[in-house]
């Protein structure tokens, strides 16, 4: 919420934000998330709660260290922002212990947890597997999104191969999470889009009837930028979904995974598709996007996890500022 005491511009923000403290401080706790990743998801939620809190008052909570950014974006007030600073950092204990639950967890006590993911726009994903056309989820970097992604596979396309893709990062223990996945009869795999033949891969494998994940929250760097405004602020926004749309002939469904004690909420946007090329049709894709991500973000912002990477949307001229 507005409040007293945010900057004005960019400059009182220190890019760029690594966050390697924190990160020392999260893996050193890595064998006790490992640990509690085994419980059923309601349990391990509500002990990484308990844990949280006992952190909060012993002041022994690792510090983030988005708060300067909060303010900026968000035009928050110091104890808001501040607040959220610390729920950022359950929110990670829980994608850390999601991404090891499907490691540990037997199959059954997976397909348990899943009870616990709700589905309230669950009519939108029956007419896209009904339709038999290419799907292409455009999800945010929010929540836990995997057991989800599971779930939907399962009980809308069980016959078909979900690609997510992904340009950079190479996380192990997320790969041996999405192997698990396919071994236990869930066709889940990660794709690597870092060069034009994978790329063409992917456009294929929709046209052969692959769900494809293409995360639509990513900086110009990710390649086909389209200028908009993120809360105000002019950034540039990777706009790879829309040409894949066109290419593929897909139907287009926004997505938000909404993480808490109790479960997960997936918000499913209105489904669009794209026939047409040019710089119109790009504007238009990148301001449903603009909007979902805003409207995402607003609700939970302790959840999106593109916090610390805030600079690389921002304009040259914004970034200039800011460094």
């Amino acid at each position: 919420m507005p409040g007293q005491n945010a900057p004005d511009d960019s400059r009182t923000v220190n890019w760029p934000l690594t966050c390697v403290a924190y990160r020392e401080v999260m893996m050193a706790g890595y064998e006790m998330l490992s640990d509690i990743s085994r419980l059923p998801l309601k349990v391990r939620r509500r002990a990484l709660r308990v844990l949280w809190r006992a952190s909060c008052v012993t002041g022994r909570l690792p510090v983030y260290g988005v708060e300067e950014i909060l303010k900026y974006v968000l035009h928050l007030s110091n104890s808001e922002a501040a607040r959220i600073d610390k729920e950022i950092v359950y929110q990670d204990m829980i994608a850390r212990a999601e991404w090891g639950a499907v490691l540990k967890r037997s199959w059954q006590g997976l397909e348990s947890d899943s009870a616990s993911i709700h589905f309230p726009e669950r009519g939108v994903l029956e007419q896209a597997s009904r339709s038999g056309k290419p799907v292409i989820f455009a999800p945010i970097h929010m929540g836990c999104y995997v057991l989800p992604f599971a779930r939907i596979m399962l009980d809308h396309f069980e016959n078909r191969r979900m690609l997510i893709l992904r340009a950079r990062e190479d996380r192990p223990d997320e790969t041996l999470a999405m192997q698990r996945i396919s071994e236990i009869g869930i066709d889940m795999h990660f794709l690597n889009v870092n060069e034009k033949q994978k790329y063409l891969e992917a456009v294929r494998f929709a046209k052969d009837g692959a769900v494809i994940v293409s995360f639509a929250d990513l900086p110009a760097s990710y390649g086909g930028p389209e200028r908009v405004t993120l809360f105000g602020k002019p950034i540039q926004l990777a706009m790879g979904v829309a040409s894949l749309a066109r290419l593929t002939g897909a139907t287009v469904i926004p997505m938000a995974v909404h993480s808490s004690v109790e479960g997960d909420v997936v918000d499913i946007g209105r489904p669009f598709e794209s026939y047409q090329k040019g710089l119109a049709e790009k504007a238009r894709i990148a301001s449903i996007m603009r909007r979902h991500i805003e409207d995402s973000v607003r609700e939970t912002p302790e959840q999106w996890h593109m916090w610390p990477r805030f600079n690389e949307f921002l304009e040259p001229e914004m970034l200039g500022e800011a460094v």
